[in-house]
């Protein structure tokens, strides 16, 4: 098993490349399935000759013939059907681990590449349209697996033993039988060249189906809070309607294909049957002949007529694998330096030293320069759209700083990576997002050795023990998608916990007690008074009052440091600061 699982990454949305590249580990089982099919086809198209020294044997009894040669005739017939049967299930038995090794390695790898992603890209995208991308292009190549070994790789192995039987029995026919197999190839190769771009637009309209319908379920109380129901329904119905118009011409195209295959295979295996009574006729070939080219003929137009539409669904799986693979395989926008190290924090400062910082051509920071001693409290505060968040985001590396350096521990952040920079970071943000597991892994989701009595703590220093032990499963309970099943104040109580079980050195509390009602609140901030301690502390708050306890409060403007202070001298000034907290209202900073 541990073959399946790759470290490295497809360089190429070529299909056939990702196949290739999925299913390398486990080349044992394409080998194996191959031949089999290989060896089950051969012995599948040759019963045709079988069926040949039957007739014979047949018609030589009118002469006098012995039954001896029918019986051993007839005896052949089920030893090659017997055999035919146990290699097709042999090659069934090879091609279940080839398919589901490859769709496991596929599945894996392409998860494993789209969470290096940055947040821009999520925030662009549908999380479920990328889910079903993902899952598109895994289950893809199971389908592929199956069209390669049992459509095309059959059909060659039996075009090619047929012409060889055709052809040792006469070379005319089997000229036939070539001319009509390249036609047939041909032009479906080209039809479904042709039908390629009705396919990705068909894929392009279903993802944005899909995009569209998890849209709408995801925020299905808002539709029905603000009485848009009918508003959404028509909306997605435009959708709907797009769909079904290229689906209803791709469908018309695949019919027309069958069409065209049905009339080109009437005229070839017509001419086939005429050459062969003609040739019989004159002596040329036997009774014997007529059978064998009859069930050529017959085993053959099945994949003649249908080879169209095979090539068709291969081009529809093709282009669904391509588009999916072109969406998740982008290069990654924030990847670690070549050469990254991992960060150990010995001492927790922080610096940001001349940094500069645009996002989407508007200047955030022009030049921002802060020094945090370790184990030091700070504050910030601004106006909205000041920088706060972005001060936040760019400590955590989700964004790419273009001038400048931010250093932990005197270390450059941009020259770690991005997973030992985090670890060495708890955040308990404005708006925390729990997964659809259980309150116990939420929590130790920072640390998860953590044990059960750990785990305790910290829901009670969080003031959220008590509320868990309500809930039917306690701290087994799962928590909904997203913490749906907990109100606000108790998904941030386990955000806090969740931080508090993590203990790193550098804690960001970004708005961590907005959720919370104003008792609740005086409960937790002693919680957060010892999740503080020994810890570097970059807090934001709109409450100001939240703030009293930090060792210097920094006041942002236009992503400049205005003021900097305690919140008393602050408060005793006659700056921003000293505004803001004229215009609260119970403690709430007013936006204006």
């Amino acid at each position: 098993m541990a073959s399946i699982w790759r470290d490295d990454f497809p360089k190429s949305t070529n299909p056939l490349k990702f196949l290739w590249f999925a299913s390398r580990p486990h080349w044992w089982s394409i080998v194996a399935a191959a031949t089999a099919v290989t060896i089950a086809a051969s012995l599948s198209a040759s019963i045709s000759y079988v069926f040949k020294l039957i007739a014979n044997a047949a018609a030589a009894l009118a002469d006098g013939g012995s039954y001896d040669a029918l019986l051993w005739a007839s005896a052949t017939y089920i030893l090659v059907t017997l055999a035919a049967e146990m290699t097709w299930r042999l090659s069934g038995f090879a091609a279940a681990v080839w398919a589901n090794n490859a769709r496991a390695t596929a599945r894996h790898v392409l998860t494993a590449y789209v969470t290096l992603h940055s947040r821009t890209y999520f925030s662009d995208r549908f999380a479920g349209a990328l889910s079903s991308k993902i899952g598109h292009a895994a289950n893809g190549l199971r389908e592929m697996i199956e069209q390669i070994l049992w459509q095309f790789l059959e059909f060659s192995v039996a075009v090619i033993v047929s012409f060889f039987l055709a052809f040792f029995t006469n070379h005319l026919i089997a000229y036939v039988f070539l001319a009509w197999v390249v036609a047939v190839i041909l032009l479906n190769i080209f039809l479904a060249r042709k039908r390629l771009p009705i396919s990705k637009e068909l894929q392009r309209i279903e993802t944005k189906l899909n995009g569209s319908t998890v849209d709408l379920l995801s925020n299905i109380s808002a539709m029905q809070e603000y009485a848009r129901r009918f508003f959404e329904i028509e909306r997605i119905k435009t959708v709907i309607e797009q769909r079904r118009r290229i689906g209803l011409r791709n469908w018309r195209f695949g019919e027309t294909t069958l069409t065209i295959n049905g009339l080109v295979q009437a005229i070839f295996a017509g001419l086939m049957i005429f050459l062969a009574v003609h040739l019989a006729e004159r002596g040329a070939i036997s009774v014997g002949d007529i059978i064998l080219v009859i069930t050529i003929i017959f085993r053959i137009e099945s994949y003649m007529l249908f080879v169209g539409r095979t090539l068709n669904s291969f081009g529809e799986k093709w282009g669904e694998i391509e588009e999916s693979l072109a969406e998740i395989l982008q290069p990654h926008e924030i990847p670690d330096k070549p050469g990254a190290t991992e960060l150990r924090v010995a001492d927790a400062s922080i610096v940001f030293d001349h940094v500069r910082f645009s996002y989407s051509g508007r200047p955030i920071f022009a030049d921002l320069s802060l020094d945090i001693t370790p184990g030091e409290r700070v504050g910030i505060v601004g106006k909205s759209g000041a920088g706060k968040s972005t001060f936040i985001r760019l400590l955590l590396h989700h964004h790419d700083i273009q001038g400048g350096r931010i250093k932990i521990g005197g270390t450059d952040i941009a020259s770690v990576t991005q997973e030992s920079l985090r670890n060495a970071i708890s955040v308990v943000p404005q708006e925390p997002i729990l997964f659809h597991r259980t309150v116990k892994e939420n929590i130790a989701y920072g640390n998860p050795s953590a044990s059960q009595e750990e785990i305790v703590q910290a829901a009670q220093l969080a003031q959220a023990h008590d509320f868990i032990v309500r809930l039917p499963k306690q701290y087994q309970s799962l928590v909904g998608d997203r913490g749906i099943k907990l109100s606000g104040g108790e998904r941030q109580r386990v955000a806090i916990a969740r931080a508090i079980v993590k203990n790193a050195p550098i804690l960001l509390l970004d708005e961590a007690t907005s959720s919370l009602d104003s008792e609740s609140e005086v409960a937790i901030q002693k919680a957060l008074h010892e999740l503080m301690i020994g810890k570097t502390v970059i807090a934001i708050a709109h409450r100001l009052s939240t703030l009293r306890e930090m060792d210097r409060i920094i006041v942002l403007d236009q992503g400049k440091i205005t003021e900097e202070g305690t919140h008393d001298e602050l408060v005793a000034g006659s700056g921003i600061y000293a505004e803001l907290w004229k215009h609260q209202a119970g403690g709430f900073l007013q936006d204006e």
